[in-house]
């Protein structure tokens, strides 16, 4: 692939969050299995260990809601879709998915952010430009690459690269730092969205084309 200038270049990281990524999580059974056929926890801790003083690196988590999700009207237009599924988790509110103080919103350890990585905050949509300061952010650093990695494949990455492509940056998914559901799902975003609006690649060759 072409060489990619480490020092215009941002990996940004969707979701690293236990109610997806670890034992308990809310939403961890529907992404488990993938998780360990494709060793995507594996394969970021690679990437981002290799990228650290090359690269910068961004870390968007989904918003942590307070008891009784105060910030979602329950049965409004914010309700439908993914996030009145993950509201639904539980019986009544208070509890769930996404609940901050718990450990579902914290990132897992395995991906602890460091010293230089930068936490977006305020992530409630699909698309992490949405709700958040990313693009100001990314501007601010001169980033002109944009390498998108995290959780779900089919659901946030796919928003957010296919928004970092209207907003005119160069877009990289490291298919192998993501994951979704299936495989299925994985495989159609691959072959057919991505290559759309940008480059597919792996963290290997990733690393090998960053100058």
């Amino acid at each position: 692939m072409k060489k990619i200038p480490a020092e215009k270049t941002a990996i940004v990281l969707i979701e690293p969050q236990n109610d997806f990524l670890s034992p308990g999580g809310t939403m961890y059974q529907y992404i488990k299995e993938q998780l360990a056929e494709r060793n995507v926890i594996a394969n970021l801790q690679y990437l981002l260990d290799n990228a650290r003083g090359k690269a910068k690196i961004f870390y968007v988590p989904f918003y942590a809601f307070k008891p009784g999700f105060p910030e979602l009207k329950p049965g409004g237009p914010a309700y439908d879709g993914l996030r009145g599924i993950e509201i639904d988790m539980v019986a009544d509110w208070g509890k769930g998915a996404w609940l901050r103080g718990t450990p579902g919103p914290e990132i897992i350890k395995e991906l602890t952010p460091h010293e230089g990585d930068i936490v977006v905050e305020g992530k409630m949509t699909l698309d992490a430009f949405h709700s958040t300061a990313l693009d100001y952010l990314l501007r601010a650093n001169e980033i002109e690459c944009v390498a998108v990695v995290g959780f779900h494949t089919d659901w946030c990455v796919e928003s957010t690269a296919r928004s970092a492509y209207d907003k005119g940056y160069r877009v990289i998914v490291i298919g192998d730092c993501t994951a979704t559901d299936t495989q299925e799902d994985q495989d159609f975003c691959e072959k057919w969205i991505f290559p759309k609006i940008g480059t597919v690649t792996t963290a290997k060759e990733f690393l090998e084309a960053l100058v």
